[in-house]
């Protein structure tokens, strides 16, 4: 197995990629703990992402992202689903690449139009915000950041686990 005893195994990538999903069953099958980072900002703040956008703004979401980071990952050995824009703050890339190994789930536009299509959940879709341009953005940014590429692209999530696994055994014998 790839060196991860004690490290995280950190999910990266535009919404609609799966990190969530694909983190829990990863959580499963390596008997680690799940955190989503959204989520254990949501439980922190006693407010949903979408309320924090509303209410204190981007940056403020971006300042509590930074600071539950720097919480999780002086932890051992979690699966971390992340927010899409973690990528957007060099620090805490800089902090994922040195306590976990950084999986970019990525898919093709076609795909990720498909899986965004009605979804008024995510902030940054809000006011007819096209995704593409947000995610032409972010690319070299998750590139940079990740130590692998995984395509989600017509995959199921337990398809997506299973070659992450397989990406973390390689490396046995």
């Amino acid at each position: 197995m790839k060196s991860i005893a004690g490290k995280h195994v950190v999910l990266i990538g535009f919404m609609g990629t799966g990190k969530t999903e694909v983190g829990r069953l990863l959580a499963a099958a390596l008997s680690r703990r799940f955190v989503d980072t959204d989520a254990w900002i949501e439980k922190e703040s006693r407010m949903t992402v979408q309320e924090i956008f509303a209410t204190l703004g981007e940056a403020a979401f971006r300042q509590k992202e930074a600071e539950a980071l720097a919480v999780l990952c002086r932890q051992k050995g979690l699966v971390l689903a992340t927010g899409g824009g973690i990528i957007l703050n060099p620090q805490n890339v800089l902090l994922l690449r040195e306590t976990g190994y950084v999986i970019w789930l990525d898919a093709e536009m076609e795909e990720l139009a498909r899986r965004l299509a009605g979804d008024n959940t995510r902030p940054l879709l809000k006011g007819g915000v096209d995704f593409r341009e947000i995610y032409h953005r972010r690319e070299e940014l998750y590139r940079n950041a990740a130590h692998v590429r995984v395509d989600t692209t017509g995959k199921t999530p337990i398809a997506v686990s299973e070659e992450i696994l397989a990406l973390l055994w390689q490396d046995v014998a």
